[in-house]
């Protein structure tokens, strides 16, 4: 009896309240989401470009419609607020990373190896681009921007049904997603394609909570099969995603696979640290691609890197995943020292005390328990 005990402490978490779940998702996809930027930056350093681009299928379907609809489940409330504290509580804090955070990057890429530059190529190093990211946005911090865009929205659209913004974004979504509409923007393109997420968590943040806390292992398992033929079909029938609606279809069911899993998995304590990582997310988004474009372009001093070898860039992407989380976390440690460059700074002194569970969590650096990627 007594070994059945120690064992399951062991193995189990006997501290896991029935929400930690969230924070345990937040760490599965912020690691997804290194891992596929690392993937971007290896290949354009000429490495395993087919094996690569086979992770990259999988890897973009998940992280950020996960972390747009937990984030819309912390903003529930907008819709009874005014705009004045709208803007106080969440649209300043959002737009002040955005612009903040891009200028840094900017900074980075003038004094810094510019390997891929994140996608945005020499619109990196411009300065009229920089001056331009709030109509342009060009640098990986486009997600930022959607919060402060999206929580815009569902406060624009409070006195609306429902139905309005859902039905609006979903077809959105499936335009976006499909290629049908396209900006020639990529941030606005993922923004259009992500907008759905974000207002089905702000809707239904309840029921969301409520699957999960319900879920039956028989019901998880029906999920996760049925996200692992939309995955296999993706594979087998070229250009499927490009098919209207297949791409959301498959990223709603891969979000209910990842739920239904973390309401499992948050309870090993040898995955624990998973959870740890998911309430570091704002640290690691935020200076993971400076951490990855240092890291490669190391890598690509490597004699015949570019030789194409068996799983090799596959390896390497787990391989530089690890590297990366870790150092972020480690980094962030050092920087949050400086609050600016994680909360708005700018406050009367005189303000009246925001409530702890109405102010958002990135003003808080070291809690967050009402945003998808914030921390």
């Amino acid at each position: 009896m007594g070994t059945t005990k120690a064992r399951s402490t062991v193995l189990l978490r006997d501290d896991v309240g029935k929400r930690d779940w969230v924070d345990f998702v937040k760490g599965a996809a912020i690691i997804l989401i290194v891992a596929y930027h690392v993937a971007l930056f290896l290949t354009s350093i000429g490495m395993d470009a087919a094996g690569i681009g086979r992770a990259r299928l999988v890897l973009d379907l998940f992280p950020m419609p996960a972390f747009f609809l937990i984030s819309g489940m912390f903003q529930t409330r907008v819709g009874s607020w005014s705009f004045a504290d709208l803007w106080r509580r969440r649209l300043r804090q959002y737009l002040y990373l955005y612009v903040l955070w891009s200028v840094i990057r900017f900074v980075f890429y003038l004094i810094a190896p510019n390997v891929r530059s994140d996608g945005a190529g020499d619109s990196a190093q411009d300065p009229l681009a920089l001056l331009l990211i709030l109509v342009w946005p060009i640098s990986s911090y486009w997600f930022i921007y959607a919060l402060f865009l999206f929580t815009l929205v569902v406060w624009l659209f409070r006195k609306a049904p429902p139905a309005v913004l859902l039905i609006v974004s979903g077809i959105l979504s499936t335009l976006s997603a499909s290629g049908l509409l396209d900006t020639d923007n990529s941030g606005f393109n993922r923004m259009l394609e992500y907008l759905f997420f974000f207002v089905v968590g702000a809707y239904f943040h309840k029921r969301v909570y409520g699957a999960v806390e319900r879920m039956r292992p028989w019901k998880a398992a029906a999920v996760c099969v049925a996200f692992a033929i939309a995955i296999a079909a993706t594979f087998v029938v070229p250009g499927l995603l490009r098919v209207p609606g297949y791409e959301l279809i498959a990223q709603i069911l891969v979000v209910a696979a990842g739920f239904a899993l973390a309401s499992y998995l948050v309870r090993l304590a040898p995955l624990k640290w998973v959870s740890y990582v998911g309430q570091r997310t704002l640290n690691i988004y935020l200076v993971h691609i400076f951490i990855i474009s240092l890291l490669v372009a190391l890598v690509s001093l490597i004699p015949g890197i570019d030789r194409p070898l068996p799983d090799r860039g596959l390896s390497a992407i787990f391989l530089l995943t690890a590297v990366v989380v870790a150092l972020s976390i480690l980094l962030t440690r050092y920087l949050t020292r400086v609050s600016w460059l994680f909360v708005y700074p700018f406050r009367p002194r005189t303000a009246r005390a925001v409530p702890a569970d109405e102010a958002p969590p990135s003003s808080r650096p070291k809690t967050d328990g009402d945003e998808g990627i914030t921390r």
